[in-house]
């Protein structure tokens, strides 16, 4: 027999047709169990492995599911990807990336790419699902494809589109920081950090004011400084907060890298973490745990979240039910950036 070895080959060995192998390899019909041990020895014998794209064809699906993502140099990002990665290929599926470098226009060419790779499902994470008023030129865009592709919208929202959305649970993990702050002993709490056009700041915000309000507790609106989601951000907004007549005893930042220019600020300006000023962050990533001090922070439980989007978009694909709409459990993380509050 040849070296590549054909499924005629196999089918030729084990004295049988070639469309019983195929039932055989798909599992798509019963075969008589003599029959299938037959085969399946045969098959044992050359290690033999269908051609996926072959059989894809066949059945008219590449087994490709598309991702697009804003940024993929952000941990938040690059964790949950990989996670959602790890369970697709246990689920037979690939996950074809594509980076939209922050960049609405880049996100389209994104979505055309995609579509010419015949992708079975779409998952957006992030981009513009997290703008509060995303133009609706691009609105437009999501809902066309969303009518041929089935569709997941990883913590955002669009309106007029079918498409089935995984969030975490943000009320919750905001909930734990200001409860765990305030039993240390803080009353006086800043939130820095994020996007006014962005739903993440605006859902973050919200929540942290509802739970101030829950404990009686005044909300200082100059606490609240935004200027984006990265480690330079959080430089910019400590040295803005530094320039006011009053500063929090604490402060939550709007994610892990808001947070660790926080950190990096305030060495700069001799100010002790925790000692001085409690820091959290939000997201968990990697960094929060070899930072220093180590940041306490809330995680969006990853493996879960990862399994749930890609369990959700295969069985839109196999044509199951799904909810509309399914939420994610957060957790606290306490690590070591904050302790009761001291006056400075």
């Amino acid at each position: 027999m040849s070296e590549k070895v054909t499924i005629y080959d196999i089918a030729r060995e084990a004295e049988v047709s070639v469309s019983t192998v195929s039932r055989i390899l798909t599992g798509n019909a019963p075969v008589n169990p003599e029959t299938k041990q037959k085969v399946e020895a045969v098959l044992k014998k050359y290690d033999f492995r269908p051609n996926r794209a072959a059989r894809n064809l066949s059945n008219q699906r590449s087994t490709m599911i598309g991702v697009i993502l804003p940024d993929i140099t952000n941990p938040f990002f690059s964790t949950l990807f990989a996670e959602m990665q790890h369970y697709a290929i246990a689920k037979d599926y690939s996950l074809l990336l594509f980076n939209a470098m922050n960049s609405l226009e880049l996100e389209s060419e994104g979505l055309a790419y995609l579509s010419r790779h015949q992708v079975d499902g779409l998952i957006f994470l992030g981009g513009r699902v997290n703008e509060i008023t995303p133009p609706a030129a691009y609105q437009q865009e999501i809902a066309e494809v969303s009518a041929k592709v089935p569709t997941i919208i990883v913590n955002g929202t669009m309106p007029d589109v079918d498409a089935v959305t995984v969030c975490t649970d943000e009320q919750s993990g905001i909930a734990q920081v200001v409860d765990y702050l305030t039993a240390l002993g803080h009353t006086r709490i800043g939130l820095l950090g994020g996007s006014d056009h962005i739903t993440v700041t605006r859902n973050r915000q919200h929540a942290f004011r509802e739970e101030m309000a829950r404990l009686d507790l005044g909300v200082n609106e100059s606490w609240l400084i935004t200027d984006g989601f990265s480690i330079e951000s959080g430089e910019k907004v400590l040295e803005a907060l530094l320039q006011l007549p009053e500063q929090p005893t604490a402060v939550i930042a709007i994610n892990d890298l808001v947070a660790l220019g926080i950190l990096k600020s305030a060495r700069r300006h001799h100010i002790d973490i925790p000692n001085q000023l409690s820091v959290v962050g939000f997201d968990d990533v990697y960094l929060a745990a070899v930072s220093t001090p180590e940041l306490t922070s809330v995680s969006h439980n990853y493996e879960s979240f990862g399994h749930t989007i890609v369990e959700t978009i295969v069985n839109r694909i196999k044509g199951k039910d799904v909810p509309t709409s399914i939420m994610i459990d957060m957790q606290l993380v306490i690590r070591d950036s904050c302790q009761s509050p001291t006056v400075r």
